[in-house]
């Protein structure tokens, strides 16, 4: 999803009647209201999901422990424009965040060059809709101060996974693992150190797109990024092109398509990193391969070099991290 016209997944306009329904709202009329033919844009959805708010008087349509009142938002991305750089955007959006709606409850965490949103709640998961609303939320305007939509390395779920999981794959960019430990979001530590230098006039005109502009991908395939990253899931790691080859795919030169990734915040071989490393805890996790095999799929000579990378990406062996995802 790249603008306010595409369709939005059924699967989260279902969500959102039940939200509704649970408050004893009947939310029919005022979807006919705003989408006559049905179906929604990006656009419609954020119109009903305003509408739906402003009756129940929660942003978060009753799926947090306290109402997320209206303006609230509004509110919390006008706190941010003073911040100095996006890591501080960052800690103070979480920290608000908890503060308007109680739990689940959002700490900000980095380690081994990774910055790790983790939510904790008391007592019982949440659904996924409300994790997805919750991250999307805190996710939309820390993107928008960046100037970029920020890949998501990996997200989590405490809760199993809903009927439509696939529509939060796409959502998010990247394998959403349900039945986690906790529910959480990993981006690349380097973003934090952007600068912020978003103005009112900004902010006014990004506030009048919400919140259908909080639902566009995580991950886009028209920019350089998204599209080096389409070619590179296509193939296997052995198969993947040197940076000279991988610009003369896209006819441009070396320094253009290096210039571009930088300009969006990534690198080659940042991409190739993080590609390997989903692909690698996937196959430890899902799989019985040995790790001399995973690492062989992924393209190492030596079981030693993929041991390093491994705990590069995790802080964590792959025997380790294989023990503590099926624990």
């Amino acid at each position: 999803m790249s603008d306010l016209g595409s369709p939005v997944s059924s699967v989260f306009i279902d969500e959102a009647y039940d939200c509704a329904r649970r408050a004893g709202l009947d939310a029919a009329p005022i979807a006919a209201r705003i989408a006559p033919e049905g179906e929604m844009t990006l656009e419609q959805y954020g119109r009903f999901w305003f509408a739906l708010a402003q009756e129940m008087q929660d942003e978060m349509l009753g799926m947090t422990a306290h109402p997320m009142r209206p303006g609230s938002f509004a509110l919390l991305c006008h706190a941010l424009l003073s911040a100095p750089t996006l890591g501080h955007a960052l800690d103070r959006a979480v920290w608000a965040l908890g503060l308007m709606v109680g739990s689940p409850c959002g700490a900000v965490s980095v380690r081994n060059g990774q910055a790790h949103i983790t939510f904790t709640e008391d007592g019982p998961c949440a659904s996924a809709f409300a994790y997805r609303t919750l991250l999307i939320v805190l996710l939309g305007p820390i993107c928008w101060l960046a100037r970029r939509r920020l890949p998501l390395l990996q997200v989590s779920f405490r809760c199993s996974a809903p009927e439509g999981a696939g529509a939060y794959t796409q959502l998010f960019g990247t394998e959403v693992r349900f039945g986690a430990q906790a529910t959480r979001v990993v981006i690349d530590a380097e973003h934090l150190g952007l600068p912020v230098n978003r103005g009112h006039a900004a902010l006014k005109r990004y506030l009048k797109q919400a919140p259908g502009n909080l639902l566009v991908g995580y991950r886009s395939t028209d920019d350089a990024v998204g599209q080096v990253r389409a070619l590179l899931d296509r193939q296997a790691p052995q198969d993947w092109p040197d940076f000279d080859n991988l610009a003369k795919r896209f006819r441009m030169s070396p320094s253009t398509l290096r210039r571009q990734l930088k300009d969006q915040g990534a690198s080659y071989r940042s991409l190739k990193a993080e590609l390997r490393a989903s692909r690698a805890k996937r196959l430890l996790a899902d799989s019985d391969m040995s790790v001399a095999d995973v690492s062989s799929v992924m393209g190492y000579a030596e079981p030693s070099a993929f041991f390093r990378a491994f705990r590069d990406w995790t802080g964590t062996s792959p025997a380790q991290y294989r023990a503590q995802q099926r624990a």
